[in-house]
């Protein structure tokens, strides 16, 4: 039976008394016929499902760059991630000193230890900026030497910005199960690396790749080189491998629109371990559910049955990628956010973006259901933690990249695929409890209401108006005069006004008959399904970027009609043509202005995490909570917005000082929101702060700023169905 040299972790040197070792029973580990396999001390081989998470360095207020995670959040996050009965943690890059030492004192303190997965990281931009990617090679290989100096607790990484730094000295060798190198490659590169160099192949003391092509060959170069180094070094060794994805898989894909998304191949069973690597190599793969296109349109995926008796294309790639991949196959990421944005639709529901937290744990669950059906290796969530910093294709733009991880952009799907949330502090809880909203800004109407003797009349007497923000949200609260068991929205619509730019003033809509101090944006609430946000159509950032493919008449948006106003959208997809079928798939969009009715409260039974507003009978009031972003704020740390993008650009953010905030009711003639005429200058029925000759007049709102956003942990519904699959699939280990 075969067998790791040595053992993983080899314990202090002679004289060096700062390196802590974490247990005294040695661990080795290796890739069976099925996937890892762990023996302690020297016992025989055991199988190793893997059940993980993937862990990065971002936090909120710094880049992951900056190294900037605590050993207190290391050891709290560790003894969290234990309890979701987790054994193995990914990590993509070396982490700061702090994470090591944590690991080790988790260890020796818990029965059954957390393994490590370890990476290194290479820049897409790197990769690209080389195209070939053999001129990267020695740079690589200090990077993964420097990975196994690590883990063995013995060396100093000078200080250099972008990269943890430190003295080294926790020995985790014996909890580290195997390596996975590099990032999703790009395809370019991979093409550039195969057409630069000749197709030679590789063939190394510890893994050999015969026939394998250039990027392959180099490939295979760079795994021999660690497991050479930690071999001679250490007297170690552990399983290698390489990070992979749909795009580049060996697998042929006739469905795929998008040319450079099976343009190449990176196919692992071109390299295989030689008789002196007893550790062995395996597939490492990141599977997502919505991307690329392919997993939508191949009719063998989209029509797979999967072993509950449900179509699940997801379910069919995973047995086909499983299927044609000779080594131990790992999915080394997996996952879909809790975001209130989306960006992307799988054919099964299981998108990017839009779930709530416990849809997404459902989905998560399910997800590893498949894999380890499917009989791969196991699967790593992504990820454990919310990540700030995270951008997202669709909404890139619209963004201050240097400023991300100081709020939390709510509409972006990447920042939200973690376990672990980070709430902005002093947020309401959108819940209708009164007592968040004591420091906020309060405005008292002005003038009386109009009764019309309906029995709406208390719904629609607004007592007062509050306004308050956080790192994440605007949030607004109209207090009215009486709620009877709830609204009556054939009886009461309201509408709110928010102004950052200080344009042109506007005509509002509905038939309110009223005009309105500078608007950008226009709140109605006329209950759910029939509540949206909509925006002055010069404002719209959508119809700027997309609004030609979107077949928008942009002459109208650029000089708009005074009681204009258009929905807010995120497009999904900017259109494509399915090989084999032809089949035109159309430019799509949501109307992402939509606003959803619930709790918004965690600590509530009926938490709904998506929610956008809140009906509190019993304290006589309605809570609203837009994202910053959907008010074209570009970095609320700073109070700066989208400019004039129309004739400088998106990237000329302009500063404001303050929004202009308004409300008012009134009685809805039908279910589209035309007011009922009453009597008086206007058909609005009650305002705050009030209407002057026909015009709504708006307050001021000066939202705070910060240089570090404050926050608080808090771990997702989505963790409950996540601990009881992990628990489900803990045999054996």
């Amino acid at each position: 039976m075969a067998g790791a040299i040595g053992t993983a972790g080899c314990g202090s040197r002679d004289g060096d008394s700062r390196r802590t070792q974490t247990a005294s029973r040695s661990r080795r580990f290796r890739i069976g016929d099925e996937g890892f396999e762990l023996s302690v001390e020297d016992d025989a081989f055991t199988p190793m499902s893997v059940r993980g998470v993937n862990l990065g360095m971002g936090k909120p207020g710094r880049f992951p760059g900056e190294a900037a995670i605590t050993r207190a959040e290391y050891d709290r996050w560790l003894g969290m991630i234990g309890r979701l009965n987790v054994n193995v943690v990914r990590v993509y890059t070396v982490h700061p000193p702090a994470f090591y030492r944590a690991l080790a004192a988790y260890n020796r303190d818990h029965e059954d230890p957390i393994y490590v997965i370890h990476g290194n990281w290479i820049g897409e931009e790197t990769l690209r900026e080389a195209g070939d990617a053999t001129g990267l090679s020695a740079a690589f290989d200090r990077s993964v030497k420097q990975v196994v100096d690590v883990i063995h607790g013995e060396t100093t990484i000078p200080p250099e910005p972008g990269y943890a730094s430190g003295t080294y000295d926790a020995d985790v060798s014996d909890y580290v199960a195997g390596y996975v190198v590099g990032i999703e490659w790009p395809p370019a590169v991979v093409a550039e690396t195969n057409r630069a160099n000749e197709p030679d192949g590789y063939d190394g003391e510890y893994l050999t790749a015969p026939t394998a092509s250039p990027f392959e060959a180099w490939l295979a170069a760079r795994l021999d080189a660690v497991v050479a180094y930690e071999a001679a070094e250490y007297d170690a060794q552990r399983p290698a491998g390489f990070t992979n994805w749909v795009t580049t898989d060996p697998l042929d894909h006739p469905y795929e629109p998008n040319v450079m998304e099976d343009a190449v191949s990176v196919d692992p069973d071109a390299i295989a371990a030689t008789d002196a690597y007893d550790a062995g190599t395996f597939a490492a793969y990141h599977v997502y559910p919505y991307y690329p296109p392919l997993l939508n349109e191949t009719p063998e995926y989209r029509n797979y049955i999967d072993h509950r008796g449900e179509p699940n294309s997801y379910a069919g790639y995973l047995n086909d990628l499983v299927g044609a991949t000779d080594h131990p196959l790992l999915v080394a990421e997996f996952g879909v956010p809790s975001s209130r944005g989306i960006a992307q639709r799988d054919v099964h529901g299981r998108d990017h973006g839009r779930h709530t937290e416990t849809e997404q744990g459902e989905i998560v669950a399910a997800m590893y259901e498949d894999i380890q059906e499917a009989g791969a290796a196991g699967g790593m969530v992504f990820s454990w933690q919310d990540e700030w910093f995270k951008r997202t294709w669709n909404l890139d733009e619209f963004s201050d990249p240097n400023r991300r991880p100081y709020w939390s952009n709510v509409q972006t799907p990447e920042q939200g695929f973690g376990l672990l949330a980070f709430d902005p502090a002093g947020a309401v809880p959108l819940d209708g409890s009164p007592g968040a909203w004591t420091d906020a800004t309060a405005v008292e109407p002005t003038g009386a209401p109009t009764q019309l003797g309906d029995g709406a009349d208390a719904s629609r007497e607004l007592t007062g108006l509050r306004v308050t923000s956080d790192a994440a949200y605007l949030s607004i609260r109209l207090e009215l005069d009486g709620l009877d068991g709830q609204i009556d929205w054939e009886a009461t619509n309201y509408l709110i006004t928010l102004g950052l730019t200080g344009g042109n003033e506007k005509t509002l809509p509905h038939g309110v008959d009223a005009t309105t101090d500078a608007t950008d944006f226009l709140v109605r609430l006329g209950g759910p399904g029939r509540s949206r946000v909509t925006v002055d159509p010069r404002y719209d950032a959508f119809a700027y970027v997309y609004g030609q493919e979107a077949g928008i008449d942009l002459d109208a948006y650029r000089d708009p009609d005074p009681d204009a106003f258009a929905p807010l959208r995120m497009v999904l997809n900017r259109g494509y043509t399915v090989p084999i079928t032809e089949e035109r798939v159309p430019f799509e969009a949501v109307e992402t202005g939509q606003l959803r009715f619930g709790n918004g409260n965690p600590e509530s039974p009926a938490y709904d995490s998506l929610a956008d507003v809140n009906v509190s009978p019993s304290t006589n009031a309605v809570e609203i909570r837009l994202p910053w972003l959907l008010l074209n704020v570009a970095d609320p740390s700073r109070r700066r917005r989208l400019g004039d993008f129309w004739n400088e650009g998106l990237s000329a953010y302009e500063p404001f000082e303050e929004i202009a905030v308004a409300a008012a009711s009134y009685a809805p003639a039908d279910a589209d929101g035309t007011a009922t005429p009453v009597e008086g200058a206007t058909n609005l029925t009650h305002a705050v702060p009030g209407v002057t000759d026909g015009r709504l007049r708006a307050a001021a709102y000066v939202p705070p700023t910060w240089d570090r956003p404050a926050y608080t942990e808090r771990l997702k519904a989505a963790v409950d169905p996540v601990r009881d699959v992990f628990a489900r699939y803990a045999t054996n280990q």
